[in-house]
């Protein structure tokens, strides 16, 4: 089974996704997550990707420096590799937690200037998921979460001073399409306006996991 975890930069995706899958470790269940820069940061589980150097910040930071629509169909494919290249691959039973999959980077690469119609037709063509859900936050709301965390210049629209007034304006116009999708994709959305903790319990509810484990924190 496939879920993904949609949202802006600082929805809690990563941080939930984390959570849960710590909390299926606990448990008879057996949950996995699914980040694109798996295929970096674990090079012995995707040995088909070994031609990129095993330096998560490094890929992070050239892949956002690449033209369009070589990036987008980068972040598209590193998403796909990591999600049906990694070996040994998954039981069956498997749950996968999809850390962001192709939705957040694609609506990134349309507020960009990429054509909507082509990326939601080259987006189509990968692995579809059996849940979507969407991490709905407000950018004031994700800025001051990410507050003593690293910023990239990518989540403010390219502007290298990473400022407020340019997170919050680029997050706004992500969060737009994110929300255009999610009412025409069928997305469930949780209101991420609220602790981690309760987000986490909404998702597992929602995704039907197991209950969260004692001592897993943020």
């Amino acid at each position: 089974m496939f879920i993904a975890l949609v949202g802006c930069d600082g929805a809690g995706k990563s941080t939930v996704t984390r959570r849960l899958t710590a909390s299926g470790a606990a448990s008879a269940a057996p949950v996995r997550r699914s980040d694109r820069w798996d295929i970096v940061a674990e090079p012995e589980h995707y040995p088909s990707a070994r031609l990129l150097r095993p330096d998560v910040q490094l890929g992070r930071t050239t892949a956002a420096e690449m033209p369009n629509p070589a990036r987008f169909l980068f972040f598209l494919w590193s998403s796909c590799m990591a999600l049906q290249a990694r070996e040994p691959a998954p039981t069956p039973d498997t749950v996968t937690l999809l850390d962001g999959y192709w939705m957040k980077h694609a609506a990134v690469e349309v507020v960009h200037g990429l054509d909507r119609a082509w990326v939601e037709s080259v987006a189509a063509g990968l692995p579809a998921c059996d849940q979507v859900l969407y991490l709905r936050i407000a950018p004031e709301t994700a800025w001051e979460r990410k507050q003593g965390e690293e910023i990239l210049p990518y989540e403010c629209g390219g502007d290298p001073l990473c400022s407020r007034e340019s997170f919050l304006a680029h997050q706004g116009k992500v969060r737009a399409v994110l929300d255009d999708w999610a009412g025409r994709f069928g997305w469930r959305t949780v209101e991420a306006d609220r602790p981690v903790e309760e987000i986490a319990e909404l998702v597992r509810a929602a995704a039907g996991l197991p209950g969260l484990s004692a001592g897993v924190t943020r």
